[in-house]
């Protein structure tokens, strides 16, 4: 019985775990899918095809309703002459309780100076220490089209044939299609989302990056269905990245991120 009621209660949440996206897309009110770099593995996988080094980046992140539910994930980006390689592993749940784990290889190429297909492979599952244990496979794809004064627009289907659990669990992995647009100014750049998540309607998401010099950004976002504000910030130096971000549900309560990366 107490398995169950976890299961279902975590489950229910599943949105936010899925979904997960790094700091610096969550701060902007996780409209990612028209921008690049190192967190497109968990967004776009098409933006992946902007990194420039190899970058290696750890989050972590409390969830809303408990301190005892958390995601931990790990991502590393590859750029090659072939293309940009990408693994991830996160991992969402209570410890010793619930876990929801996936993993995935991601690969994206730029078709010269405007085109960028990305496509991932993912691993999922479903685990209660001694009561469950079930898995499922599921792929990826995106596109970005980038113009020449740097604005871009970008296209994502997220578990493309909607594969799921089966009938052994109440346990989906989220379907949806979504545009993007960025468009940078001199220190700002501007990105909205337009989402379609199967079974759930449309939702919206907006957010703004500001530069101060090149060492810190700050970052704000809100987000649609449901209705969330978005809070963060970035810091660089050198090849070293932090970012931090909050998520506000008038609800729920306030969920923080950290990440911590590195570009080779």
């Amino acid at each position: 019985m107490v398995g169950r009621c976890l299961l279902l209660l975590l489950i229910s949440y599943e949105s936010f775990a899925q979904t997960y996206v790094g700091p610096s897309q969550q701060a902007m009110g996780q409209a990612g899918t028209a921008l690049e770099g190192i967190y497109s593995i968990t967004a776009n996988p098409a933006g992946l095809a902007g990194l420039e080094h190899i970058a290696l980046s750890i989050g972590y992140q409390r969830h809303f309703f408990s301190a005892d539910i958390t995601t931990e994930a790990a991502l590393l980006g590859i750029p090659t002459a072939l293309g940009t390689w990408g693994l991830v592993v996160r991992r969402y749940g209570m410890e010793r309780a619930y876990q929801d784990t996936k993993a995935g290889f991601t690969f994206a190429r730029r078709f010269g100076p405007r085109i960028s297909l990305g496509m991932s492979a993912s691993y999922h599952q479903l685990y209660i220490p001694n009561y469950l244990s079930v898995y499922s496979f599921a792929v990826d794809m995106g596109a970005q089209y980038h113009f020449e004064q740097g604005s871009a627009i970008g296209f994502q289907y997220t578990n493309v044939g909607n594969a799921d659990y089966g009938t052994a669990v109440y346990g989906t992995i989220p379907s949806l299609l979504k545009f993007g647009f960025s468009y940078p100014l001199a220190m700002v750049t501007l990105a909205a989302d337009l989402a379609y998540r199967f079974g759930d309607g449309l939702s919206g998401h907006l957010g703004i990056a500001y530069w101060i010099g090149d060492i810190l950004c700050l970052r704000g976002g809100l987000s649609i269905n449901p209705m969330q504000q978005h809070a963060g910030f970035g810091f660089r130096w050198r090849r070293f990245m932090f970012d931090v971000a909050a998520t506000s549900h008038p609800r729920l309560g306030v969920s923080p991120q950290i990440g911590v990366g590195y570009a080779f």
